[in-house]
């Protein structure tokens, strides 16, 4: 049987859904699988903020299309481009064992931390937790796949960027100078994970034999925050949960122009976890601005 599996065009999503098929090949050997590129919304305007044309839906909503219209089989996504409103006749039916889902600075050559002046990211939750760290840097937009944003480092424009280690660690970037930003710079929701979205039920077994329990339970606690509160792309909002086979402990950051809110709890139950932070962050909130 022929699977096709559908990505977005840039090299990275292109690496993360080879290294999908590669496990899935070695559960099912007698069945191939073709990667069908598909341009998104997202990667073809990249002279605007995300903010000001959809937000996280813009990077794959045509591979929910060619999903619903049955061109491909499944899909692979990064699990924090995802919008917490899954279209109906769709459901996320695996999450890959979790990458590092931590937050680096990038920066090239003889730059030093304390020359570093003007950051790039378009992420208000990246922004509103750096500023803190680097509280005289200039924050500007930046747009474009992985290697765009890095040349623009490169050629003066930036002085640094904030990515996700994840996917420098994928696409195997050694030349930079890569600086953590520390634990109590949290995670978008689903950092690190890469998803499968599939339609009904034709491709189960394989989801299931690729689907890491540990990932799952994590980016359902965090998903859950995300739309609770109804954060993402236009709110500094931040999740990051751990699962240990029992329990789940979560850090939660979320805030705006007046306040923050940060939190951990634990629970048992990944959405109820997950609503309860949310419920008790917007309390919180509406206290502070108050």
């Amino acid at each position: 049987m022929n699977i096709k599996i559908g990505s977005r065009k840039s090299a990275l999503a292109i690496r993360q859904t080879e290294a999908v098929i590669e496990q899935l090949k070695a559960h099912f050997p007698d069945d191939t699988f073709e990667i069908i590129g598909i341009s998104t919304k997202g990667d073809k305007q990249l002279d605007k903020s995300l903010q000001s044309f959809g937000g996280k839906g813009v990077f794959i909503k045509e591979i929910e299309t060619a999903l619903l219209d049955g061109k491909i089989d499944m899909a692979v996504h990064s699990a924090k481009d995802m919008p917490t409103e899954v279209p109906d006749g769709l459901h996320i039916s695996a999450a890959l064992l979790r990458d590092d889902r931590s937050d680096v600075l990038i920066y090239f050559g003889d730059t030093k931390i304390s020359d570093i002046k003007i950051i790039g990211t378009g992420s208000a939750r990246r922004e509103a937790q750096a500023k803190k760290l680097f509280p005289n840097a200039v924050f500007k937009p930046i747009r474009g796949n992985i290697h765009t944003r890095l040349e623009k480092v490169k050629s003066g424009e930036y002085d640094a960027v904030i990515m996700a280690r994840a996917a420098i660690n994928r696409l195997a970037i050694t030349d930079a100078h890569i600086e953590t930003l520390g634990n109590d710079f949290i995670c978008a929701a689903g950092q690190g994970i890469l998803a499968i979205e599939t339609a009904g039920e034709k491709m189960k077994k394989y989801t299931d034999t690729i689907n890491d329990t540990a990932a799952m339970t994590e980016l359902r606690a965090e998903r859950a925050f995300l739309q609770y509160t109804g954060g993402g792309c236009h709110a500094p909002c931040a999740a990051s949960a751990v699962f240990d086979g029992q329990i789940i402990k979560m850090r939660t950051f979320y805030g705006d122009t007046k306040s923050e809110v940060r939190l951990e709890m634990t629970g048992a139950d990944p959405v109820l976890l997950g609503k309860e932070m949310a419920q008790k962050t917007l309390e919180l909130m509406k206290k502070g601005q108050k």
